[in-house]
């Protein structure tokens, strides 16, 4: 059975196309006249254009709409759908899909709008929130009156939610369509350092980086550990929450889920250095994008985030029928700490994919394959580069006291290292504290500057 599912974006009225799921799973997207003429583009995978798009454009995109929980387990035992039917499973979750984007059965209503703080939201107990999170903490299934209202990505367990005007939250009520503001995340029992080591680093990108950084903060709730995360693709106006559209980078490059690091992709289709210029390229002011992004990049080398992949970076859409932007730094955690997960690079700096294989020529090449192989290409005009760059270390070195207290100890002895290894390979001067050395292999710490 063909299925039709007509797109819309929060913040106009019409559908932006329709999205055509075919009897053997294979997808097609059209833009609507009115979103042609106005130019109103869902993702830099698909510029606006009269022609319909193909299966493999069209399943890139859509395919990351989908939530990453339960839920959506349950839609495919319940409704007997195939993980490879994504209009079938759209047409049941596709109301409530992230972001500001619903798909809905063709002839439908959108399914999002706009929220009034006053009157579009119910305000959480106490314990009713406390019960949320503390499930959420064990990975114990939600009841039915706690469904999240805004699925979202990612391996912690987290609800959206919205901070009310008496401080306390809420949830948009049923059938309002009504954005969140905030997202509480909640990470499993043994896994509770992740909440100030991931609060900390990202304080300190924002006290260190140009470029916008979500605004994080550690709270406890009925004895839990979770963080409080504002969402940036919101805008507030008076009473009124609206969503801003956005999307990650396998979205704006037509990469299933599953191709969110460099290493599980193919010659012509992956996330890499070359992929990422061209989202970069895309953004209102390309060269501002590209050095904020190389910042970024350093600063996630030196706090060990190796987990920058493909949908842990976006790109935001505040006027529809405009060029984007790129999205504030979101999800910086010191994965290094971790030995239980791989520590390759989520997509290849140069040649190297881990930092024990980094060199000063990589780096080089990876600035060049962004978009900026003229400074790159220039020794005197190199070498200045190379300096920004570790005047970003020595800014990280000195607010690495901002990773106060015990907890911190092991975060900001890895970042100590990480530091003196780039300016290294960098071949920079950075001045250090006398602090203990992280040893990446073989675990441990030991005396060292």
């Amino acid at each position: 059975m063909t299925i039709l599912l007509d797109v819309y974006i929060e913040g106009w009225e019409a559908p932006v196309g329709q999205l055509v799921g075919n009897e053997d799973n294979s997808l097609g997207f059209s833009y609507s006249p009115s979103a042609f003429d106005a130019k109103i583009q869902l993702s830099l995978s698909m510029p606006v254009t009269q022609e319909r798009f193909p299966d493999h454009i069209t399943r890139g995109f859509f395919a990351n709409l989908l939530q990453e929980n339960n839920s959506l387990d349950q839609v495919m035992a319940k409704h007997r759908i195939d993980r490879d039917d994504i209009a079938g499973l759209l047409y049941h979750v596709g109301r409530d899909c992230p972001g500001a984007i619903s798909c809905v059965p063709s002839g439908e209503k959108p399914a999002k709008m706009p929220g009034n703080i006053i009157e579009d939201y119910d305000t959480l107990s106490e314990d009713d929130l406390g019960d949320i999170v503390i499930n959420l903490r064990d990975r114990r299934r939600l009841r039915d009156m706690q469904k999240d209202p805004s699925p979202l990505a990612g391996v912690q367990g987290k609800i959206a939610v919205t901070k009310l005007e008496n401080g306390k939250f809420g949830l948009p009520k049923s059938g309002s369509g009504a954005p969140t503001t905030h997202i509480v995340k909640v990470p499993k029992r043994e896994e509770e350092a992740l909440v100030s080591q991931e609060a900390a680093l990202m304080a300190l990108a924002a006290k260190v980086l140009e470029m916008p950084v979500a605004n994080v903060e550690a709270i406890e709730i009925s004895g839990c550990k979770a963080l409080l995360i504002e969402r940036f693709d919101r805008k507030i106006d008076g009473p009124y929450i609206h969503r801003i559209h956005q999307e990650d980078f396998c979205q704006a490059l037509s990469l299933a889920p599953v191709l969110k690091y460099e290493r599980n992709g193919n010659e012509d289709h992956k996330f890499s250095a070359a992929s990422l210029s061209r989202i970069l390229g895309e953004t209102d002011v390309p060269l501002i994008s590209r050095n904020h992004f190389i910042a970024l990049s350093i600063f996630n080398l030196a706090v060990g985030n190796t987990d920058n992949h493909a949908k842990n970076h976006a790109i935001l859409y505040p006027d529809l029928g405009s060029k984007p932007v790129l999205a504030p730094a979101y999800d910086i955690v010191p994965i290094w700490l971790d030995p239980s997960v791989t520590h390759d690079f989520s997509f290849r700096i140069g040649q190297a994919d881990r930092i024990e294989n980094l060199e000063n020529a990589d780096i080089t090449a990876f600035i060049s394959a962004l978009g900026l192989s003229r400074p790159m290409n220039n020794k005197t005009a190199r070498h200045r580069y190379f300096e920004e760059l570790g005047k970003l270390l020595q800014d990280i070195e000195d607010n690495l006291d901002m990773l106060d207290g015990t907890a911190l100890k092991s975060c900001r002895d890895m970042i100590s290292q990480n530091i003196a290894i780039l300016a290294d390979i960098l071949d920079v001067s950075v001045t250090q504290k006398t602090r203990d050395t992280f040893i990446a292999q073989g675990g441990g710490w030991g005396m060292g500057s």
